[in-house]
């Protein structure tokens, strides 16, 4: 197949994109291989027949309209809250994605360990205590911290990364309980006891969030979780921000409801709102924040980007 017979792809975010997919692609595709803002991803997707992009772009019903050729649209991720499924499935367009391949996750582990680095970077004080090193001080007695070992840690969302997650927890001699949906009270999960949501705010001087981003779960942690919880308590989303009441958790923050939260998502990230005035107004030992680099490994890209390639090959043959 000639360069010119074959369907024309663009990837939209190619900074540091698979050599291996990429050559995977070119078997099949006459790729195009781009980082585009959503000014330039309108002015130039309906030129292609696939497009594959990573979380910068909301593909919306705005992009799909213009998108005349579009037959799929290929995202190396989970969570699918960029693309508007609705408007895709109304003009026919598959998207093709990570969601439920559940054998070849379990060995994408990238996030469950970002969410150990953000713990231990806010129970110690890192970022701060970095900061100060590189002020040209020297002065340990600042940075008295705490440690995970025997606190009790809550993981709610009990699937692929939360299962992770919990045994990593484990391993560094927390002891762990979980809330999940489809558990009840009193049940037992890989040793781990199972707990109502409520129980776990009281019972846990960390609590780790791992739901899917699906909107029966928007806000389902809000005033009433954050009132509840121990006063020491770390909370940690790496899962989505939309799960979380905002307002409340800033207001939690700011009363001394919790005493930290170590966050990797914000709500609304595709929408560019930027980030709650609110979190940015809190101390450095309240909060820690990373801009949704859980999954941003370059082993877990690779992993990814090869199988996608593979799946949307598949696809198209």
């Amino acid at each position: 197949m000639s360069v010119s017979d074959k369907p024309k792809l663009l990837i939209a975010e190619s900074e540091g994109f698979s050599e291996k997919a990429f050559a995977l692609l070119e078997t099949m595709f006459d790729v195009d291989a781009q980082d585009l803002c959503r000014k330039e991803l309108l002015k130039n997707v309906a030129l292609y027949d696939y497009l594959w992009v990573r979380l910068r772009n909301m593909i919306d019903a705005e992009v799909l309209t213009v998108a005349t050729r579009l037959k799929a649209v290929a995202t190396n991720t989970t969570g699918l809250n960029h693309l508007d499924l609705d408007a895709a499935a109304d003009r026919g367009i598959a998207v093709i994605s990570l969601r439920g391949e559940v054998d070849f996750l379990r060995e994408i582990r990238a996030t469950a360990e970002h969410t150990i680095g953000l713990c231990l970077a806010q129970l110690r004080g890192i970022p701060d205590a970095h900061r100060h090193c590189m002020n040209g001080h020297w002065d340990r007695n600042q940075f008295r911290g705490h440690e995970i070992y025997q606190s009790t840690v809550g993981i709610i969302g009990y699937g692929r990364l939360g299962a992770i997650t919990a045994s990593y927890f484990q391993a560094l001699g927390a002891n762990v309980i979980v809330h999940s949906a489809g558990l009840s009270e009193g049940d037992v999960m890989d040793g781990f006891p199972v707990v109502t949501l409520d129980q776990v705010f009281e019972r846990s001087d960390i609590v780790s969030l791992h739901v899917n981003g699906a909107p029966e779960n928007h806000g389902m942690i809000g005033e009433r979780q954050f009132r509840i919880a121990k006063p020491n308590c770390l909370f940690i989303n790496t899962a989505r921000g939309e799960l979380v009441d905002q307002q409340a958790l800033c207001h939690a923050l700011e009363a001394g409801w919790i005493a930290g939260a170590a966050l990797d998502v914000i709500a609304n990230e595709q929408e560019m709102r930027g980030i709650e005035p609110r979190l940015l107004n809190l101390s450095p030992q309240q909060v820690v924040m990373t801009p949704h680099v859980g999954g941003n490994t370059y082993e877990s890209l690779d992993r990814t980007e090869v199988f996608l390639a593979e799946k949307l090959i598949a696809l198209v043959r």
